[in-house]
């Protein structure tokens, strides 16, 4: 099954695994949304929403702390879709946890697996994700509600394939260091 998906002038096919259409103009789009004229919840969520079975989302976020996007992930999970979680540690450091909190309720999630970059080994201070080796979302945004609602911020979504596999390789060598830790979390 093939899902259209439609942003902003962007055009994507996702099915089962994802895939651009043949001869697409989207093999080589880049298009870039801007906060706070837009919201970039919005943009994020739109793509998150689409993800389902078979899709893979590397994501890496120096700060995750926007309950949608992080119910967007959930989402994307619950229906099949495979999630790597790539994090800054400060940001973990300063949260205080509950059991029902979204990041909680997050790392729970069948399909989501989560790493965190060691304290020691300096800043992940990306702001990106891939989707399937199809899309990929970067930019200044942070996944914060300030971050993409009402900071001066933009998000770039690509779909260039090597742009997209270039971001995939610097995730696999971010998420296979030795020292990264894993989140837990103790009630």
């Amino acid at each position: 099954m093939r899902n259209a998906f439609f942003i902003m002038g962007l055009t994507i096919t996702l099915g089962t695994p994802p895939v651009l259409a043949a001869n697409s103009e989207a093999t080589r789009s880049v298009t870039i949304y801007h906060s706070p004229e837009m919201n970039l919840e919005e943009v994020d969520r739109q793509l998150l929403d689409q993800v389902g079975n078979g899709s893979t989302i590397n994501f890496a976020a120096f700060i995750l702390s926007d309950y949608r996007i992080m119910d967007s992930l959930r989402g994307a999970a619950d229906r099949g879709a495979r999630i790597r979680i790539y994090l800054d540690p400060k940001e973990i450091l300063t949260q205080q946890f509950t059991e029902k909190h979204p990041f909680v309720k997050l790392w729970r999630t069948r399909g989501v697996d989560m790493k965190i970059k060691a304290v020691d080994d300096g800043f992940m201070h990306l702001k990106a994700y891939s989707i399937s080796n199809v899309i990929l979302r970067t930019g200044s945004a942070n996944d914060s509600v300030s971050g993409l609602e009402r900071q001066d911020n933009d998000i770039l979504v690509i779909t260039d394939k090597v742009a997209i596999e270039s971001f995939n390789r610097k995730f696999e060598s971010m998420w296979s260091c030795t020292s990264n830790t894993s989140f837990e979390f103790h009630e």
